[in-house]
C-alpha cells in the first residue's frame, strides 16, 4: 500500500431517522407504514439534494473542521437517505440507471459549487444509500398477487392475535423483527416462535420475490466516484404490509416483493466496487451497509485474502451497529456508524430514532477482538431545514455530529 497522506481522520455525520412513517408501531419500525417522499420522485430527489447543499453549509459554518490537509474528513449520511415516495426510485430504462445518475449528479454539482468558496480536496463522502430499481412495482402475475398480500395477511392473523390474547406481552412485530435479525433476544418461547413464524413467511417470499431493487452508496472524494452496492436484505428494509387504498393495487416495493441483484451481477448500470473497498490517499478504507456488517461481509474477505487490513471501517445503517465479530481492521484501526434507525444507551452519540458511533478495534489472544467503548461527538447541532425538508423523514433532519480528529496508526 502507498504511504498515506494522513495521519489523521475527522468524521462528521448527518443522523437521522431515514425508516418509513408508520401508522402502528411502539418502535417506528418498518412494520407497518408508508413511505415518505414527494409525489413526483424528480421533486423528491431535488427537495433531498437541497438538504444535503444546506446541511455542508451549515457543517462549514459550524466551524471544528480541522482544516490541515494531514486529516481526511469523512462525511456520511445513513441508509435509505435516498429512496423516494415507493421505496425505490424506478427507471425508465435497462441501460441507463437514471435516477442514480440524476442523484450523483446534483451531489457532485453541490460539492463543485461549494468548492468555489470552501476547499473539499481532503473530504471523502458518502452520501448514505440510493435505492433504485427497473421493476414496477405493480401486479402483473398472480406470484406478484399473492406476495403483495403475504405481508398484509401476516398482519392481520397478527391483528387476530393480539386483540383476542388475553396476555397483553404480545411483542409488537417491530420487536419481532429485531429478533430475527438478532438485535434483541427473545424473552419467551412465545415471542420466538411468533418471530420464527414470521421469518418462514419473509424467506418464504425471498424466494419468490422478483422486483429487483439496487441499494448503493455513492462515494466522492477528489473528482473521484465509486459505488458500493449492499449484498444482504434485512427482515425489515422494506414496509411488510401494502398501504394502497385500492385492494389488490400495488404502488409501493414491499418487503415480500423485492430481492437485491448479487453483488456480481454483470447486467449492473452503475459501476460498483465488488470487495467493497478503495484506496484513499494511501488508506485502505472499508463501507458496509446495514447488515451487511452484521453478516461480516469484510471481514469475511479478510479471512479469504479477498482484501487487506482496513485502516478505516465505515458502516452507514438504518438499524445497525458496530460489532467486534464483524471487524476488518488492523490493531488499533478505526470503526464509525452512521444510523437511521434507534439509539444506543450509553454506547453511541444519539439522535431522535438515530444515533452514530466511533469506536477502535484492538486484538487481544487471551479476549480477542475487542471495541473501544463509543468516543463522543465534540459538536452536536440540529439541522437547520425547511418545512418542506422536514417532511421527508419521520422525525424531521436530524443532527450534525461532528467528532474530534483521531490519530490514525
Amino acid at each position: 500500500m502507498n504511504e498515506s497522506m494522513y495521519s489523521n481522520v475527522q468524521f462528521i455525520g448527518h443522523v437521522l431517522s431515514s425508516t418509513p412513517l408508520l401508522k402502528e408501531s411502539v418502535e417506528e419500525m418498518s412494520d407497518w407504514g408508508i413511505y415518505l417522499g414527494l409525489a413526483n420522485d424528480s421533486d423528491d430527489i431535488n427537495a433531498r439534494l437541497q438538504i444535503v447543499s444546506d446541511v455542508l453549509k451549515q457543517v462549514i459554518s459550524i466551524g471544528g473542521i480541522n482544516k490541515d490537509p494531514s486529516t481526511l474528513k469523512v462525511f456520511a449520511l445513513p441508509e435509505f437517505f435516498w429512496r423516494g415516495i415507493k421505496g425505490a426510485y424506478m427507471n425508465s430504462q435497462k441501460a441507463n440507471d437514471e435516477m442514480y445518475k440524476k442523484i450523483s449528479d446534483g451531489l457532485i454539482n453541490i460539492i463543485k459549487t461549494l468548492e468555489k468558496q470552501y476547499d473539499f480536496s481532503d473530504w471523502l463522502f458518502l452520501f448514505g444509500s440510493i435505492l433504485t430499481t427497473f421493476d414496477i412495482p405493480d401486479c402483473i402475475t398472480d406470484t406478484d398477487k399473492t406476495l403483495s398480500k403475504v405481508g398484509d395477511d401476516y398482519l392481520s392473523v397478527y391483528s387476530i392475535l393480539k386483540k383476542s390474547a388475553k396476555n397483553k406481552s404480545i411483542p409488537n412485530v417491530s420487536h419481532l423483527l429485531k429478533i430475527i435479525d438478532k438485535k434483541v433476544a427473545s424473552e419467551n418461547n412465545y415471542d420466538q416462535e411468533l418471530s420464527d413464524l414470521l421469518k418462514d413467511v419473509l424467506s418464504m417470499s425471498d424466494g419468490l420475490a422478483n422486483k429487483m431493487v439496487y441499494n448503493r452508496c455513492f462515494i466522492y472524494y477528489r473528482q473521484n466516484t465509486n459505488s458500493i452496492q449492499k449484498q444482504f436484505k434485512s427482515k425489515e428494509d422494506f414496509i411488510l404490509n401494502n398501504p394502497s387504498a385500492s385492494k389488490g393495487i400495488v404502488e409501493n416495493y414491499l418487503q415480500t416483493m423485492v430481492n437485491y441483484p448479487p453483488v456480481s451481477d454483470t447486467n449492473n448500470p452503475v459501476q460498483t466496487i465488488t470487495y467493497s473497498t478503495f484506496n484513499c490517499g494511501g488508506l485502505n478504507i472499508g463501507v458496509e451497509i446495514c447488515l451487511d456488517h452484521s453478516r461480516k461481509r469484510l471481514l469475511g474477505y479478510l479471512s479469504e485474502k479477498k482484501i487487506k487490513e482496513l485502516d478505516i471501517q465505515i458502516v452507514i445503517s438504518c438499524g445497525m451497529s458496530l460489532r467486534k465479530d464483524s471487524a476488518a481492521t488492523k490493531q488499533g484501526g478505526i470503526l464509525f456508524n452512521c444510523d437511521g434507525e434507534y439509539v444506543i444507551e450509553g454506547d453511541a452519540q444519539n439522535g431522535d430514532s438515530c444515533h452514530s458511533q466511533l469506536k477502535t478495534f484492538s486484538f487481544d489472544a487471551s479476549c480477542g477482538p475487542r471495541l473501544s467503548d463509543h468516543i463522543p461527538a465534540s459538536i452536536v447541532k440540529d439541522v437547520n431545514a425547511s418545512t418542506e425538508g422536514q417532511k421527508l423523514y419521520p422525525h424531521g433532519l436530524g443532527q450534525i455530529h461532528i467528532y474530534s480528529p483521531r490519530t490514525i496508526k
